[in-house]
């Protein structure tokens, strides 16, 4: 997108402010969306009635106006804008250009979130609050403006500063030392360190005989004992929060190994999990961990079309139904959840050629979540 016109571009330090703002200010603010539609404010030379610092009651006659920003721009009613000041071309970028500038944005009238500077040389927008002596978030400068574009975007754009300005307050109790009420879990890991597998029929376990003489089943040990050894099982988000009635839960997505065992875990109940615990908060020790518990079925019609771990889809003979309990110590570590699990499962496949077929499966092994602070 070529936002300043390349004719200008050799004239930049001999443009005027006037001539700054026409050339390059202005194609910058309507790449970004300024005027705007009703939900957008902006304003130019706008009088500033008295100074942004002011103590006592204000007199129009003895306080003098503060000073004009250039451009001002930003959300009505809402969180989020920035003030704009243009210096002539061949003008370098004062210290007190930068104190100006953050004036206007620190002003009683404005409490803008960013404050931009433009010259013929650079386009640098700084933040408010990290006050007149910080370092520009960017500086760009103008020969490369239409190459860095996405970089102003992303911070002055209508819906940038929707996302970016945002401030929700968190006045609930937290989950413990570290966090707020809520923690985002941003990836994880686990690992199976042990597993059993138990196949019933008529209530007899068989699950030696049928491991060596059924195919299917000889497959799935032979896929367990794979994952266990040779994969890093993943862990694709999650939150951590405490309800209103003053629990703390936890919902954790987990990642398939393929796309198609993705989709047996969705149909399993397995692709997304509800822990909850009835301890007050979550644990920062490890020799004293929190228990989150969950309790989970499932149900898989005759017919549906299951993806194994590997390999293809295999049709359901019969009706399966089915129920999870996982139990996992955890505590904090830093910016991670850290610990261990113990996941039990019953299936129930009814009646078959074989009889009743009922199995058992227990998973033991620990995980290592990153947390975003």
């Amino acid at each position: 997108m070529v936002i300043i016109d390349e004719r200008v571009l050799p004239k930049l330090l001999t443009l005027n402010e006037t001539e700054i703002r026409f050339h390059i200010v202005d194609p910058v603010l309507r790449a970004l969306g300024y005027p705007g539609g009703d939900d957008i404010f902006f304003k130019l030379e706008e009088k500033l009635e008295y100074p942004y610092f002011h103590i006592g009651h204000k007199s129009k006659k003895r306080d003098q106006p503060l000073g004009f920003p250039d451009y001002r721009a930003g959300l009505k009613g809402r969180r989020g804008s920035f003030v704009l000041e243009a210096k002539a071309g061949h003008l370098l970028i004062s210290k007190a250009d930068v104190e100006q500038a953050h004036s206007y944005a620190a002003h009683a009238q404005v409490g803008a979130n960013y404050f931009v500077l433009c010259d013929g040389s650079f386009f640098s927008i700084y933040h408010t609050l990290s006050g007149s002596s910080c370092r520009p978030i960017v500086k760009i400068p103008i020969v490369d403006i239409s190459l860095r574009f996405h970089e102003i975007e992303n911070i002055l754009s209508p819906d940038s500063l929707e996302r970016n300005c945002r401030v929700k307050h968190d006045v609930n109790k937290k989950l413990c030392d570290g966090l707020g009420s809520s923690a985002i879990i941003k990836s994880g890991c686990y690992g199976m360190s042990n597993w059993t597998l138990r196949i019933f029929v008529d209530g007899n376990d068989c699950t030696e005989l049928l491991r060596e003489t059924v195919p299917e089943i000889k497959n799935t040990f032979e896929q367990l004992e794979m994952l266990q050894k040779e994969f890093e099982l993943k862990v694709a988000e999650g939150i951590a929060q405490r309800e209103a009635d003053g629990r703390i839960t936890a919902t954790v997505m987990f990642s398939g190994i393929t796309k198609g065992n993705q989709a047996a875990m969705k149909l399993l109940g397995l692709e997304r999990v509800n822990f909850s615990t009835d301890d007050e908060s979550i644990s920062n020790k490890s020799e004293n961990p929190t228990v989150f518990e969950s309790v989970g079925g499932f149900s898989v019609s005759k017919g549906t079309l299951v993806t194994p771990f590997f390999g293809d889809a295999i049709e359901m003979g019969t009706d399966l139904n089915g129920d999870i309990f996982i139990s996992a110590r955890m505590y904090k570590s830093g910016d991670r959840i850290v610990g261990d699990y113990a996941a039990f499962a019953n299936y129930d496949y009814g009646v078959t050629a074989f009889g009743n077929i009922s199995a058992e499966m227990d998973l033991y092994g620990d995980f290592d979540l990153r947390l975003i602070l």
